[in-house]
């Protein structure tokens, strides 16, 4: 039986390469940046520069992201996972993987569905206009391309993804759009031409075929979900693409493609998941509760967890007396389980 997109999302976010036997960090937030640290402090400066102003708390919701959270057990397949907080800020690292996963599992049951996928990417000169510009500019020229006869006649429909990077050879802004077709043969020539008379200064076009419909959904999903990366840029530049891309749509669908789901809601199953003990909790009483040790095997092997492993007796002990640091959480653990 094929995976759920819930049990996708989990894998994709809850599963380290590292080794079960490897010591634990103390919280689940250590534990998610383990894989995003210099993403994500390129991400908390620029939100803290825009925050400046008193109006948005942007920089402290990133900071409170991931710091809630849970293991949880499905009572119908015994399965584990952690659930969590979620701040849901676009330049997020941590909600940024969890949007590409998403994306990626929508875009490739779309794919199933088409004949003979292909892979278009559209590119502009570059320029020295502002960056802003050369967005509206690149978005304006896409929608004339898409009405053409060539485009409507041969393409049935398609998802779209803005990426944009800075290229070092000239300091410019190269903001482009890739897109996932559902079209038969189309000549590349007919379709450059078309780009070049839209645009009036850029006939660069590439469009390919889709042998791997997983591994393209893949590819394109990380561009809606993070369309640059912002630890390699400089300050000035950072602050600038932030700006340009505020609420601007980075994703969009057309044709047979719509059906799409392009935001992630809430899972189905989400009323199977018991939560069974706090992350903190778990991982303080690893080597001291059998529970413990179980739930955290479960976790780190996609493997099923009896349903006598809910560590929640422990969780109101520790509520009732109102603690909630984690030395004192141990402490107190330790003192239900009789350890002092």
């Amino acid at each position: 039986m094929s995976e759920s997109v819930s049990d996708k999302i989990s894998s994709y976010l809850d599963t380290l390469e590292t080794s079960t036997h490897q010591a634990p960090p103390e919280s689940y937030r250590t534990y998610c940046l383990g894989h995003c640290r210099d993403e994500y402090d390129a991400t908390l400066e620029a939100y803290r520069f825009l925050d400046e102003d008193g109006k948005t708390e942007r920089a402290y919701n990133l900071e409170q992201c991931r710091t809630g959270a849970w293991f949880a057990r499905n009572k119908l397949t015994g399965k584990v996972r952690v659930l969590s907080s979620s701040c849901k800020l676009r330049w997020c690292p941590m909600c940024s993987a969890t949007r590409r996963w998403h994306l990626t599992t929508q875009v490739s049951k779309w794919l199933s569905t088409t004949t003979q996928p292909k892979f278009l990417t559209l590119t502009m000169a570059h320029s020295e206009l502002p960056l802003n510009a050369q967005i509206e500019e690149l978005y304006t020229n896409f929608k004339k391309y898409r009405r053409l006869n060539l485009l409507k006649r041969n393409i049935q429909g398609g998802v779209w993804f803005f990426q944009i990077h800075k290229a070092k050879s000239d300091n410019l802004w190269h903001p482009h759009l890739h897109c996932v077709i559902d079209s038969l043969w189309i000549d590349k020539y007919e379709l450059s031409t078309a780009w070049e008379m839209v645009t009036k200064t850029s006939k660069i076009i590439n469009i390919k075929e889709v042998k791997d419909a997983d591994t393209m959904a893949e590819y394109v999903a990380r561009y809606a979900a993070r369309p640059s990366i912002l630890k390699g840029l400089k300050h000035v530049d950072r602050m600038e693409l932030i700006s340009c891309l505020h609420g601007r749509r980075l994703v969009g669908t057309w044709g047979t493609a719509r059906s799409i789901s392009l935001r992630p809601s809430k899972p189905p199953d989400s009323a199977d998941w018991q939560n069974v003990g706090s992350f903190r909790l778990v991982v303080s009483l690893l080597g001291k509760d059998d529970r413990a040790d179980t739930l955290w095997h479960a976790f780190k092997t996609n493997s099923e967890c009896p349903a006598d492993c809910n560590l929640q007796d422990i969780e109101n002990f520790i509520d009732n007396v109102q603690v909630w640091d984690h030395k004192t959480v141990e402490d107190h653990a330790q003192l239900f389980l009789g350890f002092y």
